[in-house]
């Protein structure tokens, strides 16, 4: 995964998540993250960025065995940059 340091890094983190979760056979997450980066209006990034970080936090918690370490970890740090922009 490429280093995410600023906020700008987000956009292609998701991207690549969602290709990384295709590849491992989570295409409904895939096909949800999708959906919102791609098909969906924001009015604003935080707007966008609130409804990304509540797909990839519901998903984690529904059943956190579900995803492997990497994905979490990697969907972690995405959410971790999201919390920072949100609370900035």
């Amino acid at each position: 995964m490429k280093q995410l340091q600023t906020v700008e890094d987000v956009y292609p983190a998701i991207a690549e998540l969602i290709a990384e979760l295709k590849l491992a056979g989570h295409s409904e997450l895939a096909e949800m993250l999708h959906h919102r980066m791609y098909q969906c209006v924001w009015t604003t990034r935080s707007e966008l960025f609130e409804e990304l970080k509540k797909v990839l936090t519901n998903w984690s918690l529904l059943d956190p065995a579900r995803l492997p370490q990497s994905l979490k970890s990697q969907s972690e740090r995405i959410t971790s940059v999201i919390d920072c922009h949100l609370n900035s």
